[in-house]
Order: structure tokens, then C-alpha cells, then sequence
């Protein structure tokens, strides 16, 4: 990036498709973070939620994730790979940190409370909550099977099917090679298939 580049991003002149110019600016000055941290919030905050199900736990793990990306911005280089995907690595490494720091699955304690109208509800509506809860009953199943997982395939699942990360991208993210990525998944399908 240019001389100009970079005062441009600074200056907010930056268009918003222009993400070397932003990171640039980023490690010269801590509030230009604030655009990638908005355009990267809510993908890392869904990831780190389907990983855990907890949603305090998922904030706290999200906000650990961007404190620890601007303290350690000066060390990424921009290589064609997309920021999220180091993003995502973080992630993955916050998350596995708190595994290890319980030593145990994390319980699914979020239920969502269904309410329906006093007076009026009609067959629709009624309809309606009973999809909803049988696709929260497929999930949370779903879900269970997942955390079974060891961690390594948990990852790789999540970040495919629920991220739809290539593969090339979850290596990068994980920091592993593409065929130990297509191994993690292929077993971690295969768990799964003998669980549900």
C-alpha cells in the first residue's frame, strides 16, 4: 500500500472494500479498528455462540477475540488470506481455552421461552411455534452431537457447515494442511453419523 494509501484510510477516505488499507491504518492508530471490528463482529460472535451455546460466554469469548486481534495487529500480514480468517483462528483458539480451562462439554442452558397470545392465536401462529420448536429440538440435538466431538473436529465441522469456510480457509484458520482439514471432517462425520 502507498504513502497515500494509508493517510487516505487514516483519514477515513478509505472505501469500504479496501481492507489492507484499513488494517494498515489499524496498526498506526487503534480507532480505525473500530471499521473491522464492525464488519467482522457479528460473523465471529455467530461462530463462537454455535461453538458454545452460551450466550454471555460467547460475548465475553467475542470481545477477548477482538482485544487480543488489536493487541497483536502489528504482527499480521496481509497475504491474499482474508483478516477474518486470522480472526477466526483467534477465535477458535479462545474458545479451546475455555475448554481446556473447564475440562468439560459446556451445558446447553439457553431455552428459548415460547409465549403465545393470551387471546387470538391462531393456527398459524401455533404452527409457526411448533416448527420453531421442533428445528430448536434438531439443533440442540445436533448441537450435543457436535460438543461430543473432540475439539480439533468440532472445529472443522463448525467452521464448514455452520461458517462455510473453504477449505483452504480452515487451514489457514486452524493452521493446519488442507488434507488434515479433509481428515477432521471426514471423521468428525463420521462420529457424528455413529451419535445421531
Amino acid at each position: 500500500m502507498t504513502r497515500s494509501e494509508a493517510e487516505r484510510a487514516e483519514s477515513g477516505q478509505t472505501g469500504p472494500d479496501d481492507e489492507p488499507a484499513w488494517i494498515q491504518a489499524a496498526k498506526k492508530d487503534p480507532e480505525s479498528f473500530q471499521y473491522l471490528f464492525n464488519k467482522y463482529h457479528d460473523q465471529i460472535y455467530n461462530f463462537v455462540l454455535r461453538r458454545i451455546y452460551h450466550r454471555e460466554m460467547a460475548q465475553d469469548i467475542t470481545a477477548n477475540t477482538f482485544m487480543k486481534a488489536l493487541e497483536k495487529l502489528h504482527q499480521f500480514q496481509y497475504k491474499g488470506i482474508p483478516f477474518s480468517s486470522w480472526l477466526y483462528r483467534i477465535a477458535v483458539n479462545e474458545v479451546n481455552l475455555v475448554y481446556r480451562k473447564r475440562k468439560r462439554s459446556i451445558a446447553l442452558t439457553e431455552q428459548r421461552s415460547l409465549h403465545l397470545a393470551h387471546d387470538g392465536a391462531t393456527d398459524d401462529s401455533l404452527i409457526q411455534h411448533e416448527n420453531e420448536m421442533e428445528t430448536e429440538a434438531q439443533f440442540k440435538k445436533i448441537h450435543e452431537a457436535v460438543m461430543q466431538l473432540k475439539p480439533k473436529y468440532q472445529d472443522a465441522i463448525s467452521l464448514r457447515y455452520f461458517e462455510e469456510k473453504s477449505i483452504r480457509e480452515i487451514a489457514e484458520i486452524l493452521g493446519i494442511s488442507e488434507n488434515t482439514v479433509k481428515t477432521h471432517i471426514r471423521r468428525a462425520l463420521q462420529n457424528l453419523r455413529n451419535v445421531l
